[in-house]
């Protein structure tokens, strides 16, 4: 079948978009298994999954504005836009003691900025840590209920931390998803991958049903 349309996804965040793992001496970003879903899915569009992750930025104080503006700015200098933004972080911020409000707010501007370009938002949850102390895991919650809780014309959400919870699967299958107890193993971003394509894929097809 020919390729009649184009679909442009930025994946863009921090280590885990990077795909980090074996203490960074190793990546295998979720995109790769984005790019594969995404493509199989939709054999009449032609396919670009690109990747931007920054291990260690921060959403508050760090360079995520300075390095999503020239995707953004590219898009439209090019004659067209970014379709879709798939934005994850804040997990950093949550790990150095930054409040979750304070996060969001930042997290609303970046994702605004995209918005206002005609680029579509789907934005991530934090996803889930090892880390079981009752402030961390009250301080994930709060975040991830403000993500899930935001509405916005052409914003969407993944929710990741119900997906892939830590506790929820049996040793065996955590020591082969799981690499620090933060960061995942190349089967656990395939499992990222998985479930961004598969919530990418229902928001296009209620689009083009309705």
């Amino acid at each position: 079948m020919a390729q009649t349309q184009g679909l442009r996804v930025l994946c863009f965040g921090a280590s885990i978009t990077a795909g980090l793992y074996n203490s960074g001496c190793q990546h295998h970003p979720y995109a790769i298994r984005l790019q594969d879903r995404l493509q199989a899915a939709l054999p009449s569009y032609r396919v670009q999954v690109e990747s931007d992750g920054l291990s260690g930025d921060h959403v508050v104080g760090g360079e995520y504005l300075s390095r999503l503006k020239p995707h953004l700015d590219a898009a439209t200098g090019e004659g067209r836009v970014l379709d879709w933004l798939i934005f994850q972080g804040g997990g950093n911020d949550l790990l150095s003691g930054e409040e979750p409000a304070a996060i969001f707010e930042a997290m609303k501007k970046l994702w605004q900025m995209s918005l206002q370009g005609g680029t579509k938002v789907m934005a991530l949850t934090v996803t889930d840590t090892d880390d079981q102390r009752p402030q961390t895991r009250e301080s994930y919650r709060k975040l991830n209920e403000m993500i899930k809780g935001h509405q916005h014309e052409n914003f969407f959400v993944a929710d990741l931390f119900s997906k892939i919870p830590y506790l929820g699967m049996s040793q065996e299958t955590r020591k082969i998803v799981w690499d620090d107890g933060l960061h995942f193993r190349p089967a656990g971003y395939d499992m990222i991958g998985n479930a961004v394509a598969e919530r990418l894929l229902e928001v296009i097809e209620t689009a083009c049903n309705s």
